[in-house]
């Protein structure tokens, strides 16, 4: 089997189905993927998967901006 750049395909390759030879193959730039748990209500969850442009357009939404617990929320107000 011969790759699209015209070098031939090495056969420990070809016995796993794939059709690029080795130096095609590492040429792919690869972008991991990146996920988050999502809690639906207290005991269900999911995870959300992302590409990495999409995790990068969304960050914004998933970090935490304001206090942790609702007492720390409280607790600021308080003058005493």
């Amino acid at each position: 089997m011969i790759c699209y750049c015209g070098k031939p395909v090495e056969p420990a390759r070809i016995e796993f189905g794939l059709t690029k030879c080795l130096s095609c193959a590492k040429n792919i730039p690869y972008r991991p993927l990146k996920a988050r748990m999502v809690y639906l209500d207290k005991c269900t969850s999911m995870i959300e998967i992302h590409t990495a442009d999409s995790w990068n357009e969304n960050k914004k939404y998933f970090t935490p901006n304001g206090a942790r617990s609702v007492v720390k929320n409280f607790s600021k107000n308080i003058s005493g």
